[in-house]
């Protein structure tokens, strides 16, 4: 089984060359931006661009998984609250196909679902606090790397929930300062409006990895060795890829970019090994579930995106199953607590 491992992280650096010299010579050959926004495009180029993606993802997914699993069980309590968000997908899909006017209205700026993004975000941020403060309590130094990747996190997320709502500046009711609205793409005090492609890029394909490749990874035989002993406890497990999966068919407006695609591709192998190496039927049933909805879904936005009012009308959705992970990583976090 370990003997994969060099094939795993052979795959893993292949794959990295094909998206960084893919993206670069469509820049420098077809003029594309690696970051632009825009309606899914189906022709020859791209389908032999995806495919080679898919792929290699595949690829490097199958091979980590034949390192040798170590399943870390998802609870039943995690199983019932990961179908209701995956019913929560379902529900959107569903007023999608239903009324794309009432699709965008619910996913609209200051909506319901941006506020409910930043308080889950918020609430994620003030675990890794939490956490924090556990790790910060300990004695033996290796946990010092601990403290200061919870911190780091803790940051992040209180950041991200911010950039939510731009800072409630419409709340407010204050002005951006003018060096900051002529540079902004809306005009808003914000950080990720300066480069919103490319802000959107780092989230949707950074969060994609870390919530459903980095579950993979720690149950894996990489996850096992002695460079990743220090940090292994702040590694999401398999139950928070579970409350995350749904997040991956989101992506209309950004299917073309490789690096979303690659983190789609990525998570849906890594909830088919999940499938396959579950401890119990229950969770079983749970990972086929996801599988089959994440590639389901997806086919369903791919061919009735048209449809959309806009095309990045499906980006808040995306956004809250994103914050909803999150907030599932940082439970997990503040229940580890010094174990």
């Amino acid at each position: 089984m370990k003997s994969t491992t060099p094939i795993a992280l052979a795959a893993a650096a292949l794959l990295g060359v094909y998206l960084i010299g893919m993206s670069a010579f469509e820049q420098a050959f077809f003029g594309w931006h690696f970051a632009r926004e825009e309606v899914p495009l189906h022709d020859e180029w791209h389908w032999f661009r995806r495919s080679v993606n898919a792929v290699l993802c595949l690829a490097m997914v199958a091979a980590l998984w034949r390192t040798g699993l170590r399943p870390e069980p998802v609870s039943a309590g995690a199983r019932r609250v990961s179908w209701a968000i995956a019913a929560l997908s379902v529900a959107a899909a569903g007023l999608l196909l239903a009324s794309p006017v009432a699709y965008a209205r619910v996913g609209a700026e200051d909506s319901a679902i941006e506020w409910l993004s930043a308080l889950l975000l918020i609430f994620a941020s003030t675990l890794m606090a939490l956490s924090l403060r556990k790790e910060l309590r300990s004695t033996p130094k290796s946990h010092r790397l601990r403290a200061l990747g919870a911190a780091a996190l803790c940051f992040l997320f209180f950041v991200m929930a911010g950039e939510e709502v731009s800072w409630l500046q419409r709340q407010i009711g204050f002005d951006a300062p003018e060096s900051v609205a002529a540079r902004n793409w809306q005009g808003e005090f914000n950080l990720h409006n300066f480069q919103t492609d490319i802000a959107e890029l780092a989230l949707y394909a950074g969060t994609g990895i870390f919530l459903m490749f980095i579950p993979l990874l720690r149950e894996s035989a990489l996850g096992r060795w002695p460079a990743f002993r220090a940090i292994f406890p702040l590694l999401p497990t398999r139950t928070v890829a579970a409350l995350s999966a749904p997040m991956l068919i989101f992506t209309y407006s950004h299917w073309t970019l490789l690096p979303v695609q690659a983190a789609f591709w990525i998570g849906l192998a890594a909830c088919f090994a999940f499938a396959a190496t579950a401890a119990s039927r229950g969770e079983k049933i749970l990972w086929c579930a996801l599988t089959s909805w994440v590639v389901l879904a997806q086919v369903l936005h791919l061919v009735w995106g048209d449809t959309m009012v806009m095309p990045y009308d499906s980006t808040e959705y995306r956004e809250l199953f994103i914050a909803i992970g999150l907030a599932g990583y940082g439970w997990q976090q503040w229940q580890r607590g010094d174990a």
